[in-house]
């Protein structure tokens, strides 16, 4: 665990936050989808698993949920901290450090959320998600990752161009798991385009990061090679492609009305 900890600490320093503007269109056009549905947040309980930098916490804080944010990196849940004094929502969130696979099973929810993050990445994983929800969860994940432009160059260089996943399972594994399970589902999918921008030195912290996150031993002169290739003002742009899906499923007997008293 402590490897991981120490990975994701240090990718929070280069992890979009929840203001970044992709993060911010994303997360607030999934949750107005999920209020299309006539779904409140005001005043229930929401674990937020894997929340990184709190791209739904605090919009959904903002909304009056009583928040567990869950994450394993003690730099993402102080990006989250900080978040929440500056947006005035502190007394919504509790900050939780610790990994999903050891969080207490004894604790139940009205919603349970996971968007984008390794830490849903098996069928256990999945079941322990649907185990802590009361009424409501929200799943996002890959439909199909596009490309990522600077990453898909690192991959093929490394020869290996099948990781392009970030370990999370995809929209299609958990509805199959849901389907197995008997639970009424919504699904909508959507894509999504995004663009980071680093300085050389980012650039190539973020290679290794991604790679060794990968198990790809990272080769420093094609790292380089690349980034000078691609470097422009100093500058090196990556452009990410994606199709996302958003799952709202319900463990009430009537999903029509998504409803959180069963």
């Amino acid at each position: 665990m402590s490897s991981n900890i120490a990975l994701w600490n240090s990718f929070s320093k280069q992890y979009p936050q929840q203001d970044d503007a992709s993060i911010n269109k994303d997360a607030h056009y999934i949750i107005e989808w999920i209020e299309s549905h006539g779904i409140s947040f005001e005043n229930y309980s929401l674990l937020d698993i894997g929340c990184g930098t709190g791209a739904f916490s605090i919009p959904l804080a903002q909304k009056k949920a009583h928040i567990t944010a869950l994450d394993i990196s003690y730099d993402m849940l102080k990006i989250v901290h900080d978040k929440s004094v500056e947006c005035d929502v502190g007394a919504f969130i509790t900050l939780q450090h610790d990994s999903w696979s050891t969080f207490s099973r004894a604790q139940t929810f009205d919603i349970v959320l996971a968007s984008m993050t390794p830490a849903i990445s098996s069928t256990y994983d999945i079941d322990c998600m649907l185990q802590a929800t009361k009424s409501l969860g929200i799943f996002v994940g890959w439909k199909r990752y596009e490309n990522n432009t600077l990453l898909d160059l690192l991959l093929l260089a490394h020869n290996a161009p099948e990781h392009y996943s970030n370990r999370s399972v995809e929209v299609k594994e958990f509805l199959h798991t849901l389907e197995k399970a008997s639970i009424a589902y919504n699904v909508h999918y959507f894509p999504t385009t995004w663009k980071r921008a680093y300085t050389y030195e980012e650039a190539k912290n973020y290679a290794y990061k991604q790679l060794l996150n990968r198990q790809i031993f990272p080769q420093e002169e094609k790292i380089d090679a690349i980034l000078h290739d691609i470097m422009v003002d100093n500058r090196i742009v990556s452009e990410n492609k994606s199709i996302k899906g958003v799952v709202l499923f319900s463990k009430c007997a009537l999903l029509k009305e998504f409803s959180l008293v069963c």
